[in-house]
């Protein structure tokens, strides 16, 4: 179909409403900047109260979740509405009917992990992290995770970077084969067969698993660990991290191949690497595996 514009004003009214509905990110470091302060006043005024002396309640799922848990997430999101009140939040301990409602209907949202690593917390044990990732049309355009025992911050702007508590960041040089490498496994949610041809067969030098998505997908993008493999992940998880590991020059996919991020509450599985040398030899190994 021809479609013939009558006149200037007709092509105007095409072109604005054409760019009117364009993702516009318009995100910069100084919104990185204001999102990290109010994550370390957050953390400070939250944590420090109920380290060692927490009280965990069992959710639905099996895990748990703390009065930390849920400061944390009253105050990064007071914060974070006085600057931004037009974007809505996303937090893992919403309601699943809010949740549901964010994700469904909100073009820009915040997606939150307020402690993720909260085993770690209640146990006293000082792996644990705050993840915070603004979700804009479809896509991850900002993400912090945030490592407050050893005052780190990791944060990432689409297109513009990563930065490691505000210098920019450049990656170390990385292994050039598997068996140089560390690995991140989940071994508890990954597949059976997977997890069996690892343990059997183990192609990287040394494993870990620390109890924390969101700084494991960090240290990866710092280049501190050189793989990850996750069987199943939830977007609070991974979304901030994703970001990072991208914006660091690390790839990463799900089993299915596809990309990590989808605007779902549904889990999604992750393979990631810190260069694309080494996720095609990870992804290959790991398909070999299955």
């Amino acid at each position: 179909m021809v479609v013939v514009y009558t006149s200037r004003y007709d092509l105007f009214q095409i072109l604005f409403h054409s760019w009117s509905t364009m993702p516009q990110y318009h995100y910069d470091y100084d919104d990185l900047i204001a999102a990290q302060d109010i994550i370390r006043s957050a953390t400070e005024s939250c944590l420090p109260v109920y380290y060692s002396r927490s009280t965990a309640d069992y959710k639905s799922d099996g895990s748990i979740v703390t009065e930390a848990d849920l400061m944390m997430q009253q105050a990064v999101t007071s914060g974070l509405a006085e600057r931004y009140p037009r974007v809505q939040m996303l937090s893992e301990e919403l309601t699943e009917t809010i949740q549901r409602e964010v994700v469904r209907s909100s073009a820009e949202f915040w997606c939150l992990d307020p402690l993720d690593g909260t085993t770690n917390f209640h146990a006293t044990m000082p792996l644990f992290s705050v993840s915070l990732a603004l979700i804009s049309h479809g896509q991850v355009v900002l993400g912090i995770v945030y490592d407050p025992n050893r005052n780190e911050f990791f944060g990432a702007i689409r297109d513009q970077g990563m930065w490691i508590n505000g210098e920019r960041f450049e990656r170390p040089q990385q292994p050039e084969k598997l068996a140089g490498c560390i690995a991140f496994v989940d071994f508890k949610r990954l597949d059976s067969q997977v997890g069996r041809a690892l343990v059997e067969h183990p192609p990287y030098k040394s494993q870990r698993n620390i109890g924390t998505c969101a700084l494991e997908w960090a240290w990866l993008a710092a280049g501190r660990a050189n793989l990850l493999v996750h069987g199943s992940e939830r977007i609070w998880d991974y979304a901030a991290g994703e970001l990072l590991t991208h914006e660091a020059g690390g790839c990463s996919t799900t089993f299915n191949g596809e990309p990590v991020f989808k605007q779902s509450l549904k889990p999604r599985s992750v393979i990631a690497a810190s260069n694309p040398t080494l996720f095609k030899l990870w992804t290959s190994t790991l398909g070999d595996a299955g």
